[in-house]
């Protein structure tokens, strides 16, 4: 039986730090990025997928449903998970589920 030997974690060499002025400048830059790789992640593999951990992330993909993105984005090809969904109803104010689904989801 062989065995897979684990293989250390090294960082991006090319990694970088963006400073915004306004959370609105972050929902921007994060909808563009969003955009960029959910289109090379379907011309790629036929569909995009995402996690989402719920609370002001969500505000902020909200320009996702703004034009231009809102016409652009193949959202049939979205696959999207939780990576901190809380242990509640997914109908309780507490939710990420049902943050994400008024706040997000039911808008595309």
């Amino acid at each position: 039986m062989e065995m897979e030997m684990a293989v250390p974690y090294e960082p991006k060499k090319n990694s970088e730090i963006r400073i915004f002025e306004s959370s609105d400048d972050i929902a921007t830059d994060l909808a563009e990025y969003i955009s960029q790789v959910s289109e090379i992640s379907v011309k790629e593999r036929g569909y995009f997928a995402i996690a989402l951990s719920g609370g002001y992330l969500v505000n902020l993909m909200r320009k996702l449903c703004e034009a231009p993105y809102s016409k652009t984005l193949d959202w049939s090809k979205w696959y999207v998970f939780w990576a901190d969904e809380r242990a509640v109803a997914k109908n309780h104010v507490e939710s990420n589920y049902k943050l994400t689904k008024e706040g997000f989801l039911s808008k595309v």
